[in-house]
């Protein structure tokens, strides 16, 4: 026979061990639900042009510190494309700054805007833009053996040595004054001449001198 007292025991441990693992149940599915309704931290950024237009099709790369947007090194993810709406969205990112290179054509963001403000706000969708236009280079070909100070639109720019050439990139499009003035190696007064010319999207604008 068994004792009353030791069964009443009995099935007091076994409601115990049973509550025991419906709570655990319970929690894991809390849990789980919690976890699923995490925002990942995301950027979604928007590329328009010059005049405000949405560009679809720019291709789109991330990065996460200055020197590795300059050199091109450790992207972030994969290259995206912007969307009908000019839209990109990295996701699954850390609450810090980023930089980012849009490029479609010859037209770039290489001279506007190329980073988040701040760092991220972490599990949320993070909104920016981004407005990329027409760049080209500027080549400069020194043909005498002194050398020159470079004026560019009336700002002293570099000097070059002679003999040499000399690529600047990523230059906005439009009408440029190049000024070239002979630093050494004259009598008299220095050769001093002013080249004009305009940059067009993906074009080179050449200057020779003297």
């Amino acid at each position: 026979m068994v004792n009353s007292k030791n069964g009443n025991y009995l099935i007091f441990i076994k409601m115990k061990k049973n509550n025991l693992i419906l709570m655990v149940f319970v929690c894991l599915t809390v849990l789980i639900s919690c976890i699923k309704d995490i925002t990942p931290t995301s950027l979604e950024i928007t590329v328009q042009d010059n005049s405000g237009n949405i560009v679809s099709g720019a291709s789109v790369k991330l990065y996460s510190s200055i020197s590795d947007w300059t050199n091109a090194t450790n992207q972030i993810g994969a290259t995206q494309y912007s969307d009908a709406s000019g839209k990109v969205e990295f996701t699954g990112l850390s609450n810090i700054k980023y930089y980012w290179y849009v490029e479609k054509d010859c037209q770039n963001n290489f001279n506007g805007t190329n980073t988040t403000a701040s760092a991220l706000v972490a599990e949320v969708t993070n909104l920016s833009s981004v407005v990329i236009s027409g760049t080209g280079t500027l080549k400069l070909v020194s043909n005498s053996s002194y050398p020159y100070s470079i004026y560019i639109n009336g700002t002293y720019a570099f000097d070059m040595n002679g003999g040499t050439t000399d690529y600047e990139d990523f230059m906005p499009t439009g009408y440029y004054t190049i000024r070239v003035l002979q630093v050494s190696g004259y009598s008299g007064y220095p050769t001093d001449e002013t080249f004009t010319g305009t940059l067009g999207c993906g074009a080179t604008l050449t200057t020779t001198f003297p």
